[in-house]
């Protein structure tokens, strides 16, 4: 299994930006020692739920001071972007960090950030479609020309030219049936479901993956991510303590995706949000997101197994304003306490039942404090 960490470098009290910077960077530095696999950065626009406009920027600066990870984006916003210059701007950073680049791209879902781009959300479908394909002619093809709704584009040779051949690896973030499957048959990753996403959703959203590996036509095994939000502690007490910054994540999330959070220079005032009974409660989300002592996360992240042919775990260990030692901790206890547990489990993913035959997601919450752990 391979193990990222998620980096939102999110700001609830809106400290300055100097310490989230440098907060995100020794958080990257001290991810690369403790042997994680990937860095996955998050673009967000004016607001203190992401301090991290532009993922490709920073990357190279981490990539210099994490000389052994691998650096992805989940997700750049396609549509806010003109995709000649991000075609550019991936194959300058996939030299800058020798071949350590994936890129994700997403459709961008927040209204308050598109009214701010001048950008129609209501067709960032539409752009996002066209601008991948010119991306994917630029990074592949030189030269090439694009003629379409967006974009018409004479014969170019974008430069540099990228690293990896033909491009670094492609991950599109989408939950629907037929883009999975479209996804998957031009032979991109697919990015399933957010940081926020109940576990229920996430099997289900595991039974659509099968589905559009069928619909595709193309082979298991295929890379399924699972995104969580986590917390490890040295004590149950702690881990139910810092429940509060879930608790944030969920509620601004909400807001900012119904465009109903009111945002005040740059604060997200998340605290006039109404709350959700279940979303936003703490028992439901401690058996939901992934909180606790080493032998408890494992064994929640060992039930993913059971239900989901996951391959690859991206953990957001800094939420809400989780102080910087907390996360540290977190990260070590994870890395050193639950990793090693699972890091060759290999899912045969072609042999887990069908969603028909599949049991009842609500089993994986079966699990409750007191009982033995697998690795107990």
């Amino acid at each position: 299994m391979k193990f990222g960490m998620f980096l939102l470098m999110q700001n609830p009290e809106m400290r300055s930006s100097a310490d989230m910077y440098k907060n995100a960077i020794e958080q990257v530095e001290f991810a690369d020692q403790l042997g994680l696999d990937y860095v996955v950065l998050a673009e967000h626009h004016f607001s203190s739920y992401g301090f991290l406009p532009n993922p490709l920027i920073f990357i190279p600066k981490l990539a210099d001071r994490a000389p052994h990870v691998r650096f992805s984006t989940a997700v750049v916003v396609l549509p806010l972007h003109n995709p000649m210059q991000l075609a550019e701007e991936i194959a300058m950073v996939d030299h800058l960090t020798g071949g350590r680049l994936d890129v994700g791209f997403g459709t961008g879902y927040q209204e308050y950030e598109f009214q701010r781009f001048d950008r129609p959300l209501a067709e960032n479908r539409a752009i996002f479609e066209e601008s991948l394909d010119v991306i994917v002619k630029a990074l592949s093809q030189a030269p090439f020309h694009h003629e379409g709704h967006y974009y018409n584009i004479p014969e170019t040779t974008t430069l540099p030219r990228p690293l990896q051949t033909p491009h670094p690896k492609l991950w599109r973030a989408t939950s629907s049936l037929d883009t999975m499957a479209a996804t998957l048959k031009r032979g991109m990753n697919v990015i399933t479901g957010g940081t926020a996403s109940s576990i229920e959703r996430v099997i289900n959203t595991w039974h659509l993956f099968q589905d559009a590996v069928e619909l595709a036509g193309v082979p298991f095994p295929q890379e399924f991510i699972v995104q969580r939000g986590i917390y490890v502690s040295d004590t149950e007490e702690d881990a139910k303590e810092q429940l509060r910054h879930a608790i944030w994540h969920t509620r601004t999330a909400r807001g900012l995706s119904s465009n109903t959070l009111k945002v005040e220079s740059g604060r997200a005032m998340t605290e006039l949000q109404p709350h959700v009974d279940l979303e936003d409660d703490p028992d439901t989300l401690y058996k939901d997101w992934f909180f606790g002592t080493p032998e408890i996360v494992a064994e929640k992240l060992h039930r993913l197994t059971q239900y989901t042919g996951v391959t690859y775990f991206n953990g957001s260990f800094s939420l809400g304003s989780l102080p910087q030692a907390k996360v540290l901790r977190s990260m070590e206890l994870f890395a050193t306490k639950v990793m090693p547990l699972l890091r060759d489990f290999e899912p045969d993913q072609a042999k887990y039942p069908r969603r028909a035959d599949a049991p009842d997601p609500k089993g994986y919450y079966a699990w409750e404090e007191g009982m033995p752990t697998t690795f107990g």
